[in-house]
């Protein structure tokens, strides 16, 4: 009889029953598939006893490409991969990664066939950033053919990465900033304060969006608790989930922008008042029940790409230089360390878990740094 039994949190592993051979020995498979409780493995051993009797369930030694492609669709990313990220690896996947491996057996599958798949690519002019991402995609498929045991080793990890330089990150110096915050007095208060939060704080555009007037905003110690991000999927649509690093962190701002946020969520609560049965507020993808700072009238929440939209709007109205709504966080950043304060400082108010991230992100700033800690001992040799 098949069985189930929980090997680690998250994870059960599946015994299946297939019979005995010619010698009368008992035939059996395991599989390791994630699962929460022994609800759901229930469920799921119900399902590969179906597949078992109806031959859909694939032996190992036969699994092709495709099939792998399919039960990482089914077994792995929903669990693994944030649905953001899934969304993306599904559409390189099909568009430029099964063509090339759709019915090859996974076994036969070696690292110098995805080296010479990626060269080919690269060859045919995909860029650097598309092809870092098809090594993401490929890296993903074969984690999992691994974990789950379709393959003894992750042939995968023999494939080097492609160099990718970093981007170069677009920001406001100081002028540029000072118009900003001038031209920003004509625009609807919810969008002034959205960019100043953005600029002064260095917040993402989720993160501003997933501001809880309630729950998040401390006026006492003028701190934004920043711990949830607004999110859009073409699946699941929009969704609030955890930060981008799944961590939360306090960003002081100053009493300035404090109390003009303050006012607004004043305005906000009469809102509110004003249409009371009609306001639902929204919910986390945790079930947690949340009323945004910024929001439609009824609570639920403004769209990232609105976001994006109107700021691009006042970029136009404005002639201001042209950069995107996420590099006002890079202006913060690049802004504080030429101001000097420390990079460890700068690296816990964008929440960046590891400091290297941070430091390569503004290099452009740190050089200037360095070309101005060489002329320093001038002062003293005259």
């Amino acid at each position: 009889m098949s069985s189930f039994r929980p090997v680690r949190p998250g994870t059960y592993e599946f015994r299946l029953e297939l019979g005995y051979d010619s010698a009368g020995n008992r035939i059996r498979k395991f599989k390791n598939l994630p699962c929460k409780n022994d609800k759901e493995a229930k469920k799921l051993l119900a399902r590969l006893e179906v597949e078992l009797m109806d031959g859909v369930f694939v032996d190992n030694n036969n699994i092709n490409f495709e099939m792998l492609y399919m039960k990482w669709k089914e077994e792995y990313a929903p669990y693994r991969l944030d649905p953001g990220t899934y969304e993306t690896y599904k559409y390189v996947i099909e568009k430029s990664v099964l063509p090339e491996f759709k019915k090859a057996r996974l076994q036969k599958i070696l690292a110098r066939d995805i080296i010479r798949f990626l060269n080919k690519e690269e060859k045919n002019g995909v860029g650097q950033y598309a092809l870092e991402k098809r090594h993401r995609c490929i890296r993903s498929l074969f984690r999992y053919a691994a974990e789950f045991e379709y393959i003894k080793k992750d042939i995968s990890l023999d494939v080097p990465k492609p160099k990718v330089k970093a981007r170069k990150k677009d920001y406001y110096d100081e002028a540029e900033m000072m118009k900003v915050f001038k031209v920003i007095n004509n625009v609807l208060t919810h969008q002034r304060l959205m960019i100043t939060l953005a600029l002064t704080g260095a917040l993402r555009r989720g993160e501003v969006l997933a501001i809880d007037m309630d729950k998040d905003l401390d006026f006492e110690n003028n701190t934004i608790k920043i711990q949830r991000s607004v999110q859009k999927t073409k699946e699941f649509g929009l969704r609030i989930k955890s930060t981008k690093t799944d961590e939360e962190r306090i960003v002081t701002f100053d009493e300035v922008t404090m109390k003009e946020v303050y006012e607004y969520r004043k305005e906000r609560k009469i809102e509110i008042m004003k249409i009371r049965d009609e306001y639902k507020g929204f919910k986390t993808v945790k079930g947690e029940h949340v009323n945004l700072l910024f929001a439609n009238l009824d609570g639920t929440p403004y769209s990232p790409s609105s976001v994006s939209q109107f700021w691009q709007r006042i970029v136009k109205r404005y002639d201001l230089k042209k950069i995107a709504f996420h590099d006002l966080r890079h202006s913060s950043a690049s802004y504080l360390l030429s101001e000097g304060f420390s990079m460890k400082a700068i690296q816990e108010r964008l929440g960046h878990k590891d400091i290297g991230t941070t430091m390569n992100l503004y290099t452009h700033v740190t050089k200037k740094m360095d070309s101005d800690v060489g002329n320093a001992f001038l002062k003293v040799r005259n």
